[in-house]
């Protein structure tokens, strides 16, 4: 058996269409998906999902809540630290099952423990002289070439990352014709993937999905942290688009007092995530972007299934009768190959 987990990162699931996605389209004809997606975890921001997509464990549990977490002093990008925990990489080793990883976005590697996987690209989980997106980050391109690179498809687990719709989404919002005549274009780059596993389809399971939506960006600036401090409250606060984390801050009741704060959750006995009314985004923001994620309205994620695996079949049932969280997957992923993650 061969498993390949691919995420389309900000891939809207309204967009999943014989239009927008025809490749994907074709997958799910064929396989399997839940029109409603699946359930994001909190905060909706990209590394804590890819953390839970390799992990199984929620955000209080492998440490990131955020794209940024505390190392004791300061928030730092969530890469330099990675996640706690076992994840399908290490536990597949351990099981003696060739694994490889490539993403668009080099600090995946970091954020998910790539590093342990039998092969993985960026090495070292830095930037390469290769076509990047307006972002900075690999192009879709230059991911398929990676895939070649370094053989993922031979690989009994491979995972891949493209990353160019979550650019275009945050560039243009998630609903601009830009958005969706790129997403055709990263489709055509899945559809040359899934074309790689085609000798190997009858003994292949390809699970795809994305981390997040992505909303409108209709007000930004809200400075949570000054506003703290105006009130003589405790809290350090990182933004992270429509949402912030409070690390050591007030109790929920008085960060809803804020007219600005729609919503907020406690994560753990230190972080308390809030977010505020459609559209509003945490502190400074660029006039150039026009869409974003981390509050609750964003946790729709993509689910689909396909490949001519025997197993295909009773996914694909399973994933029309719920939606499945972000954690559900390492754990899924270990049952299909025969291996466990640790608690």
């Amino acid at each position: 058996m061969q498993v390949v987990f691919v995420v389309i990162d900000a891939l809207p699931n309204q967009w999943v269409t014989p239009e927008w996605t025809p490749n994907l389209w074709e997958l799910v004809t064929e396989g399997g998906w839940n029109p409603r997606g699946g359930k994001a975890v909190l905060s909706t921001a990209t590394y804590p999902n890819h953390a839970s997509f390799v992990t199984g464990r929620e955000p209080a549990s492998h440490g990131i809540f955020v794209n940024r977490v505390w190392d004791g002093s300061k928030f730092v990008i969530s890469s330099k630290v990675g996640p706690k925990g076992d994840t399908i990489f290490k536990a597949a080793g351990r099981s003696g099952i060739s694994n490889a990883v490539v993403v668009g976005d080099h600090n995946l590697i970091g954020v998910m423990g790539a590093e342990e996987a039998d092969a993985c690209w960026p090495p070292d989980g830095e930037r390469v002289d290769v076509a990047l997106d307006e972002f900075r980050y690999a192009a879709d391109s230059s991911v398929l070439d990676a895939v070649d690179t370094i053989d993922l498809v031979s690989a009994d687990l491979g995972f891949v990352h493209f990353n160019e719709p979550d650019t275009v989404c945050h560039l243009f919002g998630p609903d601009a014709e830009e958005t969706k005549e790129r997403i055709r274009s990263t489709d055509a780059a899945f559809g040359d993937l899934v074309e790689r596993y085609k000798p190997s389809w009858g003994d292949t399971v390809l699970i795809v999905v994305s981390d997040h939506d992505q909303e409108p960006v209709v007000e930004y600036g809200f400075d949570l942290a000054d506003a703290l401090r105006q009130r003589s409250l405790s809290g350090v606060v990182e933004n992270e688009g429509t949402c912030a984390v409070v690390f050591d801050g007030p109790a929920t009741e008085t960060l809803m007092t804020f007219d600005e704060v729609e919503g907020a959750i406690v994560l753990d006995a230190q972080h308390t995530l809030v977010w505020g009314k459609p559209g509003h985004v945490f502190g400074p923001w660029l006039d150039g972007l026009h869409g974003s994620h981390g509050s609750p309205r964003t946790s729709t994620q993509v689910t689909v299934v396909g490949g001519g695996h025997a197993q295909v079949p009773v996914i694909a049932s399973a994933l029309a009768k719920r939606r499945l969280n972000a954690t559900d997957w390492a754990p899924l992923v270990g049952e299909l190959m025969g291996f466990q993650l640790t608690e």
